[in-house]
């Protein structure tokens, strides 16, 4: 699982990416207010959705560069990074396909389409058990439990809109800790892709200059 390992300067780009993150939520409390910066359908939420596809489309593309266990990794936390999103979308019902995402049908349908995705694929992929766990017990994968630990964070706030005796403070730390570990599974997975296409063009270029042919 060397591809998912997270060195050589990941936690520096990681802390900056979340700062700035920080700050945002921050810019959007002080410049709309607690109720409209932590609205349901509001900026954090949108963000959160944009932090979401970005991770969804760099996990698939890494997915595609990687083989074995690896992409057995990255395919399933590309549909996980999709459920998520399905889950953060707050769209309107005004027309039949809205109407169908919101609908307890479509939910079903979500979840039949997970069985037939993952499962072959867990079925597949069940001779790396070992190297999963191998690869979860020494840490190397720590961006995603930090992730897991904000999403979990976000849940303590849920359902309690008041925090402190400030209105709306609950629901914005909620939105804010959700997007930090969004923010953290799109860096992580942007930097996997980045390090397999490094990879492939070092290798590429590698070739290209052993090559008497090509190289003349």
């Amino acid at each position: 699982m060397q591809h998912l390992e997270f060195r050589n300067g990941f936690a520096k780009l990681l802390a900056g990416v979340m700062t700035l993150t920080l700050l945002g939520a921050l810019f959007s409390w002080w410049t709309l207010g607690l109720p409209l910066a932590a609205h349901e359908n509001g900026p954090l939420e949108w963000v959160q959705e944009a932090a979401l596809l970005a991770a969804a489309v760099f996990s698939g593309a890494a997915a595609a560069g990687l083989r074995g266990p690896e992409r057995i990794a990255a395919y399933l936390a590309t549909l996980l990074y999709l459920v998520f999103l399905l889950r953060e979308l707050e769209l309107p019902p005004v027309g039949p396909v809205t109407t169908y995402l919101a609908s307890d049908a479509f939910r079903w349908h979500e979840a039949l389409a997970l069985v037939v995705l993952v499962l072959p694929c867990l079925v597949r992929g069940w001779r790396h058990w070992r190297t999963f766990l191998a690869y979860g017990l020494s840490l190397r994968g720590w961006p995603f439990a930090v992730a897991a630990g904000l999403v979990g964070l976000g849940a303590v706030f849920d359902g309690a809109p008041h925090f402190a005796g400030v209105a709306w403070l609950g629901t914005f730390l909620e939105e804010t800790a959700e997007l930090l570990g969004y923010v953290v599974l799109a860096t992580a997975a942007g930097w996997v892709l980045a390090g397999i296409r490094s990879e492939a063009t070092t290798d590429a270029v590698a070739l290209r200059g052993a090559d008497p042919i090509g190289s003349q």
